[in-house]
This record gives C-alpha cells, structure tokens and sequence, in this order.
C-alpha cells in the first residue's frame, strides 16, 4: 500500500468494519501473522481480509545516470576491487490507487475499483457479498468435516478388518503348526511300536534298544503339544560361544 492511497484505504476499512460489525462480525488482528479476520459469530466461520493497491510493474529502462555509474565501475574495477557495481533495478513500480478488497481463501471473493464506480460507492455489495461468503465457506467447512469423518470411520473399519484377518491367519497357522505336532508325535510313537515289535519277534530287544525307545518316545511326548512335557536339553538355552580373553 503506498503513501498516497493509505487514507483512502483506511476510510474504506473503517467504514466496512463498521457495516460488518452490525451484520454480526468480530474484527481480529493477527500480529504474528500480520494477518486481519472476519468472525462470522452466527456460524463461527472466520475470513482472511485484506485491502491491497495494484501496483503496476514495467521493465526498467537505463537512465543516462545509471549508464555513466556502470561506465565508472567497469573503470575503476581495474585497479581497485573494492567498488560495488552499480544497482540498477530490473523492473519500476508505479501506484495505480486502484484498490481492492480481497475476502477468505477457498471460496474467496473480491471487489475492485472500476473505472466507473470506485469501492466506496459499493459497501453495500462487498456486506452482503461477505455475508454471503461466510455462509458458503461454512457450508463447505462442515462438508469437509463429514468428508473427513466419514474418512476416519472408513479406515477405522479397514484397520479393525485387517487385524481382525490377520489375527486370524496367525490363530490359524497356530492351531495347524500344532495339528503337524501332533502327527509328527504320533508317527514317532508309532516308528518306535514297530521297532519294538520287530526286535522283540528278532529276539534282539537289548538295554541299548529299550533306552533308544524311551528316548524316542519322550521325544514324541515333547512334540505333542496335548502333552505339557520340557525337554531338559533341546528347551534349555542356547549355549553362548566363549568370548576370547
């Protein structure tokens, strides 16, 4: 906002304030973000304000001046390093104190300065286009509160689902890790039948076979996971490899 538009400017503001308030807003001023907001108490929905001047932008011609001050550097950057090259702007900017009013961010709406009718003499239609805007920007904000609950409910049920499913393939892969347990037992218990009635009909029922039958068959109480039995060396711990010292 330049000097020369800033009264203007601040007879707008005061006078929209004014017409604002008595529709039903707060005036709020952001310091740390610089920032003004319109509290539209009737929903509770808040719009960015702002009041800005277009400044109008065109490409910077070299003056004389500034040639002859580029001419002087490239002189005495010969001998003296010290010397800064002259700034010369790459565009200028002109005041225009054509204003205009620019309310929220999505929706958004403004008014300018035309050239017929400037912005004091449409108040009226900046209020009522404010009051206008607050309601939809309400509209929109509890379509997105719906849209975003309708997104938690959605992923609480896909998580709920997934660890319902995971659970369930790993109570499952549980249950069939023990039936193998159980036929694995069985089919020892019923190796070790066979070898006992084949060295009893031998005639070669030794104290060796009768201590490797009780340990085939404590093996098969140890794999039967409907038999609650440890097994001193293959439960005990891993032994630890000796650490040189």
């Amino acid at each position: 906002m330049t000097r020369d538009a800033l009264d203007r400017a601040l007879g707008i503001t005061d006078a929209l304030i004014k017409a604002l308030i008595q529709r039903g807003f707060d005036v709020e001023v952001d310091g740390e973000r610089s920032a003004t907001t319109l509290k539209y108490i009737e929903t509770g929905t808040t719009l960015e304000f702002a009041l800005t001047e277009y400044i109008r932008r065109t490409r910077h011609e070299i003056t004389p001046a500034e040639e002859r001050a580029r001419k002087r550097y490239w002189e005495r950057s010969r001998w003296d390093n010290s010397v800064s090259f002259p700034h010369v702007p790459m565009y200028d900017y002109t005041p225009t104190g054509s204003l205009t009013i620019q309310i929220g961010r999505w929706p958004s709406r403004n008014w300018k300065d035309t050239p017929k009718t400037q912005l004091e003499k449409r108040l009226g239609e900046v209020v009522g286009g404010i009051v206008a805007l607050a309601h939809e920007t309400h509209a929109k904000e509890l379509e997105e509160a719906r849209r975003k609950e309708a997104h938690r409910r959605a992923v609480e049920r896909y998580e709920f689902l997934t660890k319902r499913r995971e659970d369930e393939v790993e109570r499952f892969k549980e249950v069939e890790a023990r039936a193998t347990d159980w036929e694995r037992a069985m089919r020892l218990r019923a190796f070790a039948d066979a070898v006992e009635a084949q060295a009893k009909l031998a005639g070669e029922l030794s104290p060796e076979y009768v201590e490797w039958l009780a340990w085939t068959r404590a093996k098969a109480d140890w794999l039967d996971p409907l038999i609650l039995v440890s097994d001193p060396i293959l439960d005990a711990p891993e032994p630890k490899r000796p650490g040189y010292w």
